[in-house]
């Protein structure tokens, strides 16, 4: 039997971290906005709101993205006949996604992966350089989209200020997280999802498939298998750290720098955003080289994340549901009493706990319990 590959798993334990930096901010302070406005001001908020879009927003949902590509690959292994697993598989995670939206988290992936999962299927047995130019076109399409939107809002601030004027958006979900019960959650929270799915479809999604595509293209030269080709695994971390690393940082300073004035331009806040969503492909792709350089040199550093990563789904939903309990006023009511800063420290506590608590329980089994309820309902009678 054919050993697991340690770098998906540890790649996969290592999203999970990134993804609740950035869920924690609209779980914790403002389920709308998340880290906006007074949640930036002073120099640990600042420097908090600074590490979540320098380091994080718009990276690790990409990572997640380029796994479920790559990990698709596992599923049909070359046979026409797997993708009826596959279409199982999806339906599924939709299902589940559903579930989740509903009682725990506005901001939920799975959905949406289980959808762009069925439009992976037909790519599957195309050639590679098919592969490389729907890539291409879907990350074009997706990043002049994104320059248009920025383009419209600011021309509209700049030459229609009073038209353009956005107030704060006030989400009613805030006010049930202050003050509600779990049941009063779910319509409010429901609202949301349907802003959030729209808008995050529009800016994120096609990116989200470009990594669904790259990853089933390099699933199929086992570019996350030992041995790696140093060289141009070196290239991909000069790439990501020295060209992606900068532009992050340029926009995440310009970000916190407009939300800390005395007066934000939505417009700028807009275009950082969207200048780091665009160019988060490069610093993505450094984090995977530098996770393939430490799993092929040091495995030790990074092999403890290795359990996060085996058993994501139950982890993914965990974090939910932990941090449910910590904000909602069903459980100890911390919603809008902490700040960024602190928000993220729960992040990495609540990210090694469930690290921790995967190690042992695959200890003494070889699955999580969301995946072999999943194993279960999808795999072939």
């Amino acid at each position: 039997m054919k050993q697991r590959d340690l770098t998906p798993d540890v790649l996969r334990g290592f999203a999970l971290l990134g993804i609740l930096v950035v869920n924690i901010q609209f779980m914790g302070l403002n389920s709308g906005e998340g880290a906006r406005g007074e949640w930036t001001l002073g120099l640990a908020n600042g420097s908090a709101t600074f590490i979540i879009n320098a380091i994080f927003a718009g990276k690790f949902y990409l990572l997640f993205s380029f796994l479920f590509g790559y990990s698709s690959n596992y599923i049909i292994r070359g046979d026409v006949a797997n993708r009826r697993r596959l279409v199982k598989r999806c339906f599924a995670l939709i299902t589940l996604g559903i579930l989740h939206f509903t009682f725990l988290w506005h901001g939920d992936i799975i959905f949406m992966y289980g959808l762009f999962g069925l439009l992976l299927i037909p790519f599957f047995f195309r050639a590679d350089r098919t592969l490389k130019i729907w890539t291409r076109m879907v990350f074009l399409v997706s990043a002049t989209l994104m320059v248009l939107i920025g383009a419209l809002v600011y021309i509209g601030e700049r030459f229609f200020p009073e038209e353009s004027v956005q107030q704060s958006m006030e989400s009613k979900l805030d006010s049930v997280l202050i003050n509600g019960s779990f049941l009063e959650a779910i319509p409010a929270r429901l609202e949301l999802w349907i802003y959030s799915i729209s808008s995050g479809v529009l800016l994120q999604g096609g990116m989200a498939f470009a990594a669904f595509l790259l990853g089933l293209r390099l699933a199929r030269n086992n570019f996350l298998s030992s041995p790696i080709d140093v060289e141009k695994n070196s290239k991909l971390l000069k790439t990501g750290f020295l060209l992606g690393a900068p532009i992050q940082i340029f926009a995440a300073l310009v970000l916190v720098r407009n939300e800390q004035s005395a007066e934000p331009s939505e417009a700028i806040y807009l275009l950082a955003l969207l200048t780091s969503f665009i160019a988060a492909p490069l610093l993505s792709m450094g984090y995977v080289g530098l996770i393939r350089k430490l799993v092929e040199e040091k495995p030790h550093l990074v092999s403890w994340m290795k359990p996060a990563g085996q058993i994501s789904l139950t982890v993914y939903i965990s974090q939910s549901v932990i941090a449910s309990v910590i904000f909602g006023p069903w459980g100890f009511g911390l919603f809008q009493d902490l700040q960024t800063w602190q928000v993220i420290l729960f992040a990495l506590g609540i990210w090694l706990l469930l690290t921790y608590l995967g190690a042992l329980w695959l200890r003494r089994f070889n699955r999580g319990p969301l995946e072999k309820i999943f194993n279960s309902l999808t795999k072939d009678r």
